[in-house]
């Protein structure tokens, strides 16, 4: 099958920037190109969903200015470590548009028809394969950048460009990575895609008073933030950040998915786009091969049936909340507030956690991507007899609280503790995504010891 852009117009311009600002020709170029590489993100991510493999095109679709932007820097010798890095892999879908326009990799455009396929190396988040063009596997979210500062101490002499996001930041990582940076005179640079828009929410709604720059800027980097809708400022700001001595971050605040009708400024940006919205937007650009593409039945991925299931299906993740929802609204609003406190990690639709806070808001907290604080706290709340502390996330990011789990163990805490999605995904979501560490929560306990363990069958 062809793919149904044309990517032939790409013009791939550089940029020199020792020069003041861009001109009128430049500007023209860079917007066409933006246009075009944004375009297509919206089909290839719709396209996906078409398929039932879903995807992500907020955060992809937000980063092509920039990325274009230091592309055609790069193209006119500017000092950038070969790979740009991303600690959001999630947007993994520009990195793959852009390796497709890279005439040395092996990526073609048309391979981008298969975007998290099984057996593509299209993941869902980026895992490394330097043929294909992917020069870095992204792990979990805000888990990158004390990899890139390595990666800055082994090549002092270039820039490291990391791309962030206001979600990343989030994690407790990036405080470590920070000081780091800043202490050791580091060239990393980043970039921060700040969208105020994270999958349950708006950060500046559940987290008032956290400030992206100013979090950076009392680690000790230098910040500035910018419009990078508006291509004088993000130029003006990407010249600023390359200029600047040490680690320094530019922060670019725009709504999530800006022009896309149905998904702007929403969490709906952080799935795959809907055929239909896509369809839409496209045809608006003049993508009418694309448009009927996505109109076409799309083929979906062949489940295979298994012994011992009936037809019927249902999600256990769901049902936990809507379990523990009925438990607790036997309690009087007293009692449960007194009892009960329940931490959500921005997962909320996914782990079930969406019936609870709908049904008992008054013992709920959206408590941002933050799972190591989230589960401690719970477990703090637990700490004493009759009290519960419940916390969920996906069971990949389970690992990740080894030490929190130990501490809640000596300190004898009530914490009920969800990890969804356990095993690995028909979708290719990649390795740093597979519910494999269940088992792993279970090693090393004492005869006498209460923890206990369950494994439930998602379906």
């Amino acid at each position: 099958m062809d793919f149904p852009i044309d990517l032939s117009d790409y013009a791939a311009v550089s940029i020199d920037l020792s020069q003041e600002r861009l001109t009128k020709e430049q500007k023209e170029a860079l917007s066409a190109d933006i246009r075009l590489v944004r375009d297509v993100i919206v089909f290839v991510t719709g396209y996906a969903s078409a398929k039932g493999l879903g995807g992500h095109t907020g955060g992809a679709y937000d980063l092509v200015p920039e990325y274009v932007l230091l592309e055609a820097a790069r193209r006119s010798g500017a000092p950038l470590f070969p790979t740009f890095f991303d600690e959001a892999g999630h947007r993994a879908a520009i990195h793959y548009v852009m390796a497709a326009l890279d005439e040395g990799r092996l990526l073609s455009t048309e391979d981008l028809l298969h975007y998290r396929e099984h057996g593509w190396g299209l993941h869902g988040h980026p895992e490394r394969d330097e043929e294909l063009g992917v020069g870095f596997s992204s792990g979990r979210l805000g888990h990158l950048w004390s990899y890139v500062n390595g990666v800055s101490l082994a090549d002092p002499e270039h820039a490291v460009i990391l791309f962030g996001s206001d979600g990343s930041q989030q994690e407790g990582d990036d405080a470590e990575a920070a000081r780091f940076a800043v202490a050791q005179r580091l060239k990393v640079k980043l970039l921060i895609d700040d969208n105020d828009t994270t999958i349950t929410g708006k950060p500046s709604d559940y987290l008032p008073g956290f400030s992206v720059e100013k979090t950076l800027a009392g680690h000790g980097l230098a910040v500035k933030t910018t419009d990078p809708e508006d291509l004088d400022a993000l130029f003006a700001g990407v010249r600023w950040l390359l200029a600047t001595d040490g680690p320094a971050a530019l922060v670019n605040r725009r709504a999530m998915a800006p022009g896309v009708k149905g998904i702007e400024g929403t969490t709906k940006g952080h799935d795959a786009i809907s055929p239909g919205l896509a369809i839409e937007h496209l045809r608006g650009h003049g993508q009418e091969a694309a448009a009927k593409l996505l109109e076409a039945p799309a083929k979906k991925t062949e489940k295979k049936p298994r012994l011992g299931s009936s037809q019927e299906q249902a999600k256990n993740r769901d049902e936990f909340g809507k379990i523990v929802a009925d438990i607790l609204e036997k309690m009087t609003p007293a009692e449960r507030k007194e009892k009960v406190i329940i931490i959500d990690s921005d997962l909320a639709g996914s782990c079930g956690l969406h019936h609870l806070q709908k049904r008992c808001p008054d013992v709920y907290i959206a408590g941002g991507i933050m799972e190591r604080n989230n589960f401690s706290a719970a477990a703090g709340f637990g700490s004493e007899p009759g009290r519960q502390g419940i916390f969920a996330t996906f069971s990949a990011f389970l690992e990740m609280l080894v030490s929190e789990i130990t501490m809640a163990r000596l300190n004898n805490a009530n914490v009920l503790a969800h990890f969804s999605h356990a095993g690995i995904d028909e979708m290719s979501d990649n390795t740093c995504h597979f519910g494999i560490s269940n088992l792993f929560a279970d090693n090393g306990l004492g005869t006498e010891d209460t923890t206990r363990l369950y494994r439930k069958r998602e379906s």
